[in-house]
């Protein structure tokens, strides 16, 4: 599933403006003739490719007076879209008014849960669209059809559900492959950018690459859209256990496999001893993250800053590369007190140093 971003992707129509003098231009008073200029053939101020819509015809959640005159699957209908950073955007008729919102992941597989009690559909809108202002009585589905720029003259959500099923582009959906396509696309997205390594990186002493590797595991990982993926990928793993399996295989697996591959080309250059790689990798995943993503994950404290993540990847690097025991120059610099209160001289320290 191809999610479309959650801003507006302008195509390069803005070369083919218009060549005339802004006072030959026929605009309405007040508006300013360089705004007419920018309007395309449709007359927008932006164009806007098509994109998917993921549309839902759901049983009410409420029993309502009129819900025996309409399909028993099909009482009410709503819109959504996936959005690149894991949250949906909602578009659900009310009685009252429009709700038109930006879901997080967690809430958006509480809409995605209603709509499997019914019937899912992908269904490409089409721009500029063919619908009309003149139908009176707007419900829902009179609405979600002008959303989809759809010219059509039902009045039921299942009279909609019919004629979107009659068009050859239209699909099935179902809520476990709609979160495993969200969470593939979204956690591949964010692993390649804290992953990726330049040559000139990868030419660093392995120290310093690591730190570089680390901060960027951990930066990325305390991103807010990720965070709230990996609560609903924890959330929802018993319900949906391939959208979680996807979320692991995309996200922790992946670093595992990059820091391996790290790993290994150390060693052959000699520059570390591991009998597995792919062991030592996990462990310094596990150094790096430790508590911290957890408790970012269920908000349990502040996020780190961007000078705290610094000192806690250099801190896991020093520790998986040289222990936790102190270095010989700690050692030289305490004082070893013989028995009559003296000090040893440096000399002898470093020969028990050395013994030791």
């Amino acid at each position: 599933m191809n999610a479309p971003y959650d801003t507006v992707r302008a195509s390069q129509s803005w070369l083919a403006r218009s060549s005339d003098s802004p006072s030959s231009l026929k605009v309405v008073d007040d508006v300013p003739s360089d705004l007419a200029n920018c309007a395309d053939e449709h007359g927008s101020l932006v164009t806007v490719e098509p994109v998917d819509w993921i549309i839902c015809f759901v049983p009410g959640l409420k029993r309502q007076w009129w819900h025996r005159f309409v399909h028993h699957k099909h009482k009410h209908v709503f819109a959504m879209r996936p959005t690149n950073t894991g949250s949906w955007l909602l578009v659900e008729p009310w009685w009252t008014r429009m709700m038109v919102t930006i879901l997080p992941p967690a809430d958006a597989v509480k809409f995605l849960r209603w709509g499997g009690t019914g019937d899912i559909l992908r269904v490409r809108e089409q721009v500029p669209g063919r619908a009309s202002q003149m139908r009176g009585w707007s419900n829902c589905a009179v609405i979600t059809a002008f959303v989809l720029g759809r010219p059509s003259w039902t009045w039921t959500p299942h009279g909609l559900y019919k004629e979107l099923l009659r068009e050859k582009t239209t699909r099935r959906e179902n809520v476990e492959q709609l979160l495993v396509d969200q969470f593939a696309k979204v956690v591949s997205q964010y692993s390649s950018n804290a992953l990726s390594v330049s040559a000139d990186q990868l030419s660093l002493p392995l120290r310093e690459l690591l730190i570089i590797i680390g901060r960027n595991l951990l930066e990325t990982m305390m991103t807010p859209a990720l965070l709230e993926v990996c609560y609903t990928a924890i959330l929802e793993a018993d319900r949906y256990p391939n959208a979680t399996r996807v979320y692991a295989q995309h996200g922790p697996k992946r670093a595992i496999a990059v820091l391996t591959k790290i790993l290994a080309r150390a060693k052959q250059a000699g520059e570390i001893d591991l009998a597995d790689c792919e062991a030592g990798a996990r462990q310094f995943l596990g150094m790096l993250y430790g508590n911290i993503h957890l408790e970012a994950v269920l908000q349990l404290g502040a996020i780190p800053t961007l000078s705290e993540i610094d000192l806690r990847a250099r801190t896991a690097v020093k520790v998986f590369l040289d222990g936790a025991g102190p270095d010989e120059t700690a050692i030289l610099e305490r004082p070893v007190l013989r028995k009559d209160g003296g000090s040893l001289p440096m000399a002898t320290r470093r020969a028990w140093v050395y013994l030791r």
